[in-house]
Formats: structure tokens, C-alpha cells, sequence
């Protein structure tokens, strides 16, 4: 007779099914981790920042609007109102990158940033002000600036990442304008795009081509009967090549957008990272401010574009996005040598940190001394616009600049 088993020595077909779809589970949680892609969901480092920079921003914001209307000097009161609308751009973008990542921040600053904040406000109406203040502001964007640093070197999330970038200049900006004694520049910056000349060369070359090629047609046709058809024909066709090789690119047209009145909560949207236009160029968007000498530090990459972070974002609800891009330097063509050549019509798209694409219209092209920008491109817009700028006109070579700006201006698409 054959011996039983023994039920404990042999495991059941369900005891061995439940071991396989253990084991199978394992394997597939083990493939899930590998392919979750990193930066899914925000870490601890990335939310602590929304939070913090968040609350420095609404520190500086308070002491900003008091300063607009307690400094005793114009320089403070200028600033102030320069702080508030800028970092309100900057909470702005915060609380949009919290509402993407699904995250809530905390929406007053800390004790003891309103402990500092009475401490200043006490301070009102005394000699004692605007020092005091410059001292407050400097304070507080150097540690600001201390966790933008924190976040691009810890943070994992693209988004706030982006943010944090788009902050740096803004920052380093406003911490010029308080250190030592009161800086607040009250013009447009000047966009020195041109530091090579090739571009005015090239240029020079082409009319000097044209005039020649004018010279010869002109004087094939007027010899007339002396020359054969054939020869006249010669002439007339270095006429026309003249006359497209001088009016044949796209020159100033179209309907500028209106600028409008601003409103800063409005421009807020999440940082640009690339530019495309199809056809002409695609190239990486940095940040950038004004420096001291209240030039635009476009990137020194002549490469890379540069977003002012002061404006306005792609997809923001209002505000001019302005992207500036060298046209030339010492090395050779800029990444905006190509707008002489683009017309109105083209299309235009800006990717933001959070991968989304924003597409763009040219609807102008326009023209413009140097010195002679026009403010509204810095100072915000009721409508969403985009502004390109880049550098035209004749060189000095002794100066190292262009003496005029060519900007090209969009519209959304979406």
C-alpha cells in the first residue's frame, strides 16, 4: 500500500500559488521603481523651497509696499516699488508651480520674518529709515539667494528647478540695488546684443555688392543700341539683383501689440527654457537682469538666449516675454543673426520648465535707436506678448555696439 504524504513536508498547489504571485508582484513593483521617471512627484528639498522662498517673497513684498510710501528718499521709494512688483512676479510663479505639483504653501512669512518686519515698520518716519531698510532688503535676498542656491544644487524637481533659475537673476539683480548705498535705476536697461561687427560687415559687403551690380545694369541700359540685346538683358538683370539684394530682406512692418497697463500677478508663469523658430533657429533660454551699468546681461554664450526674469513668462495671462540673443560677437554670428531674415507671420514657440510649449505669431517688426527702446518692453502689458531683440544698424568698432535694436513681436497662438 503506498505511503500518504505528509501535508507539512509538501506545500499545496495554493500554498505555491501564493509564493508565485508574491514573488511576481516583487518583480513588478522592482520594474515599476526603475521606470518611474525621476522627479515624478516633488521631494522634500523641492517643496521646502516653495515654502521658503515663498515666505521670503511676501517678507520682501511687505517691506516693499511700506517703502513706496515711508522712504525718505526717492532712491528707497523707487526700489521699493521695483521689490514689490518683481518678487509679486516670483510668488506668482511659486503658487504655480505648487498648483501644477499639487502642493499647498504657506501664505503669511514666518515669526520671525514678521518679527522683523514690525521691528522695521517701527522704524518709519525716523532718520534712521531707509538705512535700516537697505539693511532689511539686503538680509533678506541674500537669504533668498542662499536657497536658490540650494534648490539648483539639491533639488530634483524640473519645475521648481525652473523657478528657482528664473529667481537667481532677479535676486542678484535687487541685491545690487541695496548694497552699500541706494541703487534704483530708473531707465530702460540698454540691450547691447553686438560685440563682433561681422553682421555690419556682412552687410556693408552686401550694399557695396548691390551699388556695384546697380552701376553695371544701369550702364548696359543706357548704352542702348551700341550693345546687343543680349548685353542689356545682362544689364537689366543686375539691376533687379541689385535692387532685391537691397530691398529683398523683410523690413519694419506690421501692428505692434499694445502694451496696456501691467499687472504683475498676471505675468507670472513658469520660466522659458527653449526658443524655436522653425526654420531659423532653436536654442536653450537662460534668466537674465540688468547689471550695474544697467546694460542686460544677455548670457555670455553667444549661443543661448536670454529671458528677462523681471518680465513677463510664456503663457502668463499678461506681460511681455522678452528673449534677447547676441547677433554677433568676437567669435562669430549670434544666435539672432537670423531675425534680419525673419518675416512677419512666422511662427514662434517657447518651451517653459514644465515641458509645456507656448506657440507665438510675429505680427511686427520694428526698429529702434539704442538709446531709444521702448520702456512698455520692461515695464510689463495688459495682453501677453513676446518681444525678440537682437542688434542692427551700423558698428562702432571703438564703442564695440550697434547703434540700434531690432525687435520682433508675437502674439500667442493658444
Amino acid at each position: 500500500m503506498p505511503r500518504r504524504q505528509d501535508r507539512g513536508s509538501v506545500p499545496s498547489w495554493r500554498a505555491r500559488t501564493a509564493r508565485i504571485s508574491a514573488l511576481l508582484l516583487i518583480v513588478v513593483a522592482g520594474m515599476l521603481a526603475v521606470v518611474q521617471p525621476a522627479g515624478a512627484t516633488p521631494t522634500q528639498p523641492d517643496v521646502g523651497y516653495l515654502n521658503a522662498a515663498h515666505q521670503a517673497n511676501l517678507t520682501i513684498i511687505q517691506a516693499g509696499e511700506v517703502a513706496k510710501t515711508k522712504g525718505r528718499t526717492a532712491c528707497v521709494r523707487r526700489a521699493g516699488a521695483v521689490m514689490e512688483r518683481d518678487h509679486r512676479k516670483l510668488a506668482a510663479q511659486e503658487l504655480e508651480a505648487a498648483t501644477q505639483l499639487g502642493v499647498g504653501l504657506v501664505t503669511i512669512p514666518s515669526l520671525a520674518q514678521r518679527e522683523r518686519l514690525d521691528a522695521l515698520a517701527a522704524k518709519a518716519g525716523t532718520s534712521g529709515y531707509d538705512a535700516a531698510w537697505l539693511a532689511f532688503q539686503r538680509q533678506e535676498h541674500e537669504a533668498l539667494l542662499k536657497l536658490i542656491e540650494e534648490e539648483l544644487a539639491k533639488g530634483t524637481d524640473q519645475t521648481v528647478k525652473s523657478v528657482a533659475r528664473g529667481a537667481q537673476p532677479v535676486v542678484e539683480m535687487h541685491l545690487r540695488m541695496v548694497s552699500g548705498s541706494c541703487r534704483a535705476e530708473t531707465g530702460s536697461p540698454i540691450v547691447s546684443t553686438g560685440e563682433g561687427g561681422q553682421v555690419a560687415d556682412a552687410e556693408r559687403t552686401r550694399s557695396r555688392t548691390a551699388l556695384a551690380l546697380l552701376g553695371i545694369g544701369v550702364l548696359l541700359l543706357l548704352v542702348g543700341k551700341q550693345v546687343r540685346v543680349r548685353r542689356r538683358l545682362v544689364g537689366a538683370a543686375a539691376v533687379v539683383a541689385a535692387l532685391v539684394m537691397v530691398f529683398g530682406g523683410p523690413g519694419d512692418g506690421g501692428q505692434v501689440p499694445e502694451a496696456g497697463a501691467a499687472v504683475s500677478d498676471r505675468e507670472a508663469a513658469i520660466p522659458p527654457v527653449r526658443l524655436t523658430l522653425p526654420g531659423y533657429l532653436e536654442a536653450p533660454v537662460m534668466p537674465v537682469a540688468t547689471a550695474r551699468d544697467g546694460h542686460l546681461q544677455v548670457p555670455k554664450s553667444t549661443a543661448d538666449v536670454g529671458w528677462w526674469a523681471a518680465g513677463a513668462a510664456p503663457g502668463s495671462a499678461g506681460g511681455t516675454v522678452l528673449l534677447a540673443g547676441h547677433v554677433d560677437s568676437a567669435r562669430g554670428r549670434g544666435v539672432f543673426a537670423a531675425l534680419s531674415k525673419v518675416p512677419v507671420g512666422a511662427r514662434v514657440s517657447v518651451k517653459s520648465g514644465d515641458g509645456d510649449v507656448h506657440w507665438y505669431r510675429i505680427v511686427a517688426r520694428r526698429t529702434y535707436r539704442q538709446s531709444a527702446l521702448p520702456a512698455d518692453l520692461f515695464r510689463g502689458a495688459a495682453r501677453p506678448r513676446l518681444a525678440l531683440v537682437t542688434c542692427t544698424g551700423s558698428y562702432d568698432r571703438a564703442a564695440h555696439r550697434y547703434s540700434h535694436n531690432l525687435v520682433l513681436y508675437g502674439v500667442p497662438l493658444d
